[in-house]
């Protein structure tokens, strides 16, 4: 019961996605959206649904610097201070970089849309080669090595050094798992047939219960799909064994919080 209650409670706080990209979570934002054209008390990102002084992703951020760490592109050092962010943060809001910790569970509700990790990589190193973005051979050599764990662990690991620079090795697989538990929603769009109550339920709670009868499907191939890629889909698997392993955990914990739901 108490659970109950205090997932309930959370329900009406400040929600963080982190967002994996092409994975599906941009469906979340597109909810959300809706839902603030008919609640004005209802925020979103700035930017999509990014905040741009915190959250703005790796990819879109001019000042990114390559092998860096975030306190040499933003100038609040302090932000990952929970009631600093509170402050200013919208009400849905999307982080595409490593996550803060420790996590402000308390005040918070955090939610992941997670994909088979070969697939997902493969279609992140389309976009970014369509985009012809600078730093290009960092920025794919941050994604192409089991980039979920890193983003879920590498805030974590200030003594591995600059987090941007961070290789996932187990020990930030564990951070990760650890991580995910501590999450109030994981969802998986490849799985919506067999989830679909659970995740409409999940909807529900977060407060972006779609209108249609079923959730938004996100078309996760993604732009620039005729791109050329360096690997096979089997050699991008052996390049993201962490992340395998992590995504297989969590359709675990999934499972379980269907039961739930």
């Amino acid at each position: 019961v108490n659970y109950t209650l205090n997932r309930i409670r959370r329900v009406k706080h400040r929600h963080i996605n982190l967002h994996i990209p092409k994975s599906g979570g941009t469906s979340l934002c597109q909810l959300a959206k809706q839902y603030s054209n008919k609640n004005t008390k209802f925020t979103t990102g700035n930017s999509g649904c990014w905040e741009g002084s915190h959250f703005l992703p790796l990819w879109c951020n001019p000042a990114f610097v390559p092998g860096g760490d975030r306190e040499d592109w933003l100038s609040e050092a302090d932000a990952s201070l929970c009631d600093v962010m509170d402050r200013t943060l919208p009400t849905f809001v999307m982080n595409e970089n490593y996550l803060d910790h420790p996590l402000c569970t308390h005040q918070r509700m955090y939610s992941i849309v997670l994909r088979d990790p070969a697939d997902r990589v493969m279609s992140h190193e389309r976009h970014l080669l369509y985009l012809e973005r600078e730093n290009e051979d960092e920025r794919l050599k941050l994604i192409c090595n089991n980039y979920i764990v890193w983003a879920l662990s590498s805030g974590a690991t200030t003594e591995h050094g600059k987090r941007l620079s961070v290789v996932p090795v187990r020990e930030h697989l564990e951070i990760a798992k650890d991580t995910l538990l501590k999450f109030d929603f994981l969802l998986d769009l490849s799985t919506l047939a067999q989830n679909e109550t659970c995740y409409k339920n999940m909807l529900d709670l977060m407060g972006l219960a779609p209108n249609e009868q079923t959730p938004p499907q996100h078309d996760m191939k993604g732009i620039g799909t005729g791109e050329e890629i360096a690997f096979s889909r089997e050699e991008y698997r052996k390049l993201n064994l962490l992340d395998i392993e992590l995504y297989e955990y969590a359709q675990r914990i999934i499972t379980h919080d269907c039961e739930f739901y």
